[in-house]
């Protein structure tokens, strides 16, 4: 079991390192199915999913185990000060041993483009101003994009307006070190690609939210948060 555990250390940081967000080829990883569709209070159609590639991600660096429940226990100690402050742009959703944050304002990018919009950098900069109060975090910034284009387009757009918002955050007084990138494209919606509305709000990133090696490790080691 121990080993186990250590092997799943060690493979977060090859996985890690292998997706830096100056790293314009890093992965993209599968689709999902079966999606389900309600209607939130503003009549937008929000995309119901199963657990999809993000969720996934996290679980795939998973401990598990005692290790697994202090990391847990960590991660939910984050959330309301995270709520706090993005609660009116994003939702915070803990998953597994990590945090997904889904930024959940449109209008980050126009369409075609990965450049930040001005109105979305304020946003960002609270964004980042949370992550600088979770240190000992790695955060996977994730590109979205809506259903126009095709798949393939739509993949590399994705991982372009990660980078841009990676290297955004990094501006704004986040360690590179801790910042990776991965594009989904338009694999994971939020909400319907029929209709203005939905598809920009679509045209997002999300951030995945887990425990960096040197926590990991010390936790391994010793049973318990420091």
């Amino acid at each position: 079991m121990q080993r186990n555990i250590v092997s799943k250390s060690l493979f977060l940081a090859t996985a890690l390192a292998a997706v830096s967000y100056t790293n314009m080829s890093c992965r993209s990883t599968g689709g999902m199915s079966g999606r389900d569709m309600t209607v939130n209070s503003d009549n937008q159609t929000t995309m119901m999913t199963p657990p999809h590639d993000e969720q996934a991600a996290i679980s795939t660096v998973s401990l598990g185990g005692t290790s697994g429940e202090e990391i847990k226990r960590m991660m939910a100690d984050y959330v309301p000060a995270l709520n706090e402050n993005l609660g009116d742009i994003a939702m915070v959703e803990i998953y597994d041993e990590g945090l997904i944050v889904t930024m959940n304002k449109g209008n980050l990018f126009d369409v075609n483009s990965f450049m930040i919009n001005e109105e979305a950098k304020e946003d960002l900069r609270r964004v980042a101003y949370s992550l600088r109060q979770m240190p000992n975090t790695y955060v996977v910034v994730n590109g979205h994009t809506d259903a126009t284009g095709s798949k393939a387009h739509n993949e590399k757009l994705s991982r372009m307006r990660a980078v841009q918002v990676a290297n955004y955050l990094k501006g704004a007084g986040v360690d590179e070190k801790r910042l990776l990138v991965d594009g989904y494209g338009e694999k994971i919606p939020k909400y319907s690609n029929k209709n203005y509305k939905g598809r920009d709000k679509n045209r997002r990133v999300d951030f995945i939210i887990v425990a960096d090696n040197d926590t990991r490790e010390y936790i391994i080691n010793t049973g318990s948060i420091r």
